[in-house]
């Protein structure tokens, strides 16, 4: 007599990745870590664990210590035609607010081009917070720049990591703009440029709102 092999009418089930697992398992911000060192070289994933590391550990960073009104800020960015654009305008109206001294500001982008104007978007986020981005020129991000700079300002963990991982002196001048507006519940301000303009404008007012605070810091300090 001859038997049939049963047959299963059981649909069969993808076995998960271990990427699909750690997104599940992991804390959301862990998560996103995972995903974003896989769009870094292996100098940016280094930087990008040891600092991720020592906020662990240390906590957010505080300014650098003796960072006043005339320290030299530097605003870093992806492309330095939103984001680090406007900081550094809302930064200069802040300051400009209680101080007679013009801050000694500046913002880069790591993968500016040179001479670009500022985004369209940006210019109109700008001047709904009372600046104007249209004299506003990108410039890439040099050692010359991180040399004269006192605090260097990111935006996101990426910027953080391709910093670093570019000129390792930068590491204690490192901070990311986005602890400055911790009610917002993450230290990363996302770069919008691929978005819609709601996501510009919701970027350009917790900038405003980081740099207030900032200025508001050092104003302490003078006092």
């Amino acid at each position: 007599m001859h038997l049939e092999p049963l047959k299963s009418n059981a649909t069969s089930v993808t076995r998960p990745t271990w990427r699909a697992i750690a997104v599940r398992v992991l804390p959301r911000g862990m998560a996103e870590h995972l995903r974003e060192l896989r769009t870094l070289s292996r100098a940016e994933r280094l930087a990008h664990v040891g600092m991720t590391l020592r906020r662990l550990v240390a906590g957010r960073a505080s300014l650098p210590r003796g960072t006043t009104t005339d320290s030299p800020m530097l605003f870093v960015c992806y492309g330095n035609i939103i984001r680090s654009a406007l900081a550094e305008a809302l930064y200069r109206r802040h300051v400009t607010s209680f101080s007679s001294t013009p801050p000694r500001v500046q913002s880069a982008g790591l993968s500016a081009k040179s001479g670009r104007a500022a985004d369209p978007r940006a210019l109109a986020a700008g001047h709904s917070l009372g600046v104007d981005l249209t004299s506003h020129r990108a410039q890439p991000l040099t050692q010359a720049l991180v040399d004269d700079a006192h605090v260097i300002f990111v935006m996101d963990r990426l910027n953080e990591a391709k910093v670093l991982a570019r000129f390792p002196n930068a590491r204690s001048k490192l901070r990311r703009l986005g602890t400055l507006a911790v009610a917002e519940g993450s230290d990363v301000i996302d770069d919008p440029y691929v978005h819609d303009n709601a996501a510009v404008v919701a970027a350009a007012e917790r900038i405003d709102r980081a740099t207030a605070m900032l200025a508001s810091l050092l104003n302490e300090t003078r006092r």
